[in-house]
């Protein structure tokens, strides 16, 4: 059976997006070993390696949302179906077309019933938007209520999954980089949201000090919250503010590394990043990219920008994030400053 190898304190996370990436293969249970969990997998996830491993077959029962409308469903309906939804903590976001809108209670009830760790199911009304980058939402099954408590990385987070932007997709992402930080490190997490990026590096490096600026205030409160529930506020400083009032007034060539999470429109704001870095400053930046050329465009971007603000750029990584979108991809482009 083919699985991939997932560290303990991981596990959680990691099955959460696999069943929300329709990956997760539920007709085998996951085997615990000394290095960590074997979980069964119908293809290849992320960096993971794939191994074969000898699992038991589970107890026959319904395990995916596919086989569980197979009844309720006609074969073209079916075909409509999104297989992959967002899981955040006990919710569920999911994509209804606009073909089976009058079976979205339907859809959403079957959800519950396969996935017995999901309390909650909502459906997208539309993209981000504004400035906050947030999403509306209309509740179709399960308990009405939007904040939830997630777990990642040996870390909780609450949050109102109405009124912040937050995706567990980066939750591998925010693991990378965390592995990247030294002792002593000043980082400077742009656009922190709820805070996953600073209390993941915080837990896995507790010698740094972090600043984490985020415009949104629902978000920033429920950082706060965060910081505290996880102890880390020895270590990391909440900012509620915008990035280009915060950056020239309080961190000029401060950081020795920078994050850049955001959603969308993170170019807008590389100016203000070289400004705050040091030199030999490393930052971390996300983008959106055609996944026919997902790196020429944004490397370009890059040093260009670097070029206005008197400073150079050189390009240290890069990597594919997730697929966002038909054609389009998230990708993460690392690089130092000089």
């Amino acid at each position: 059976m083919k699985c991939i190898l997932v560290k303990r304190e991981d596990a959680e996370s990691i099955r959460r997006e696999l069943i929300s990436l329709n990956l997760l293969d539920n007709e085998y249970g996951p085997a615990a070993a000394l290095e960590g969990i074997y979980f069964p997998v119908r293809d290849k996830f992320k960096d993971f390696k794939l191994v074969e491993v000898s699992l038991k077959k589970r107890t026959p029962r319904v395990f995916s949302l596919e086989e569980s409308l197979r009844d309720k469903l006609t074969p073209e309906e079916l075909e409509y179906v999104v297989k992959s939804f967002d899981v955040i903590g006990d919710i569920a976001i999911i994509e209804i077309p606009k073909e089976l809108v009058k079976k979205e209670k339907l859809i959403a009830n079957s959800l519950l019933m396969v996935h017995r760790n999901i309390r909650s199911v909502y459906k997208k009304l539309g993209p981000m938007e504004g400035v906050y980058r947030t999403r509306k939402l209309k509740f179709l099954a399960g308990e009405k209520r939007t904040v939830t408590e997630y777990k990642e990385n040996g870390c909780r987070f609450r949050l109102d999954v109405a009124k912040v932007y937050f995706t567990p997709r980066l939750s591998f992402e925010r693991k990378r980089i965390a592995e990247q930080v030294k002792p002593g490190e000043n980082i400077l997490a742009l656009f922190a949201g709820v805070g996953p990026f600073p209390v993941v590096i915080a837990k896995m490096q507790s010698h740094v000090k972090i600043h984490a600026v985020e415009l949104n205030p629902h978000a920033f409160r429920h950082m706060q919250e965060n910081i505290r529930l996880n102890r880390m506020q020895e270590m990391i400083t909440p900012i509620l503010g915008d990035v280009k009032d915060v950056i020239p007034k309080k961190f000029v060539n401060s950081a020795d590394r920078i994050l850049m999470p955001l959603p969308k429109g993170a170019e807008k704001f590389l100016g203000e990043a070289f400004l705050a870095a040091k030199r030999n400053g490393i930052i971390h930046f996300y983008q959106f990219a055609s996944e026919k050329n997902p790196f020429e465009d944004v490397e370009k971007l890059v040093i260009s920008e670097a070029r206005l603000s008197g400073r150079k750029a050189e390009v240290i990584g890069k990597r594919i994030v997730r697929p966002f979108a038909p054609g389009v991809v998230q990708v993460v482009v690392d690089f130092r400053v000089r």
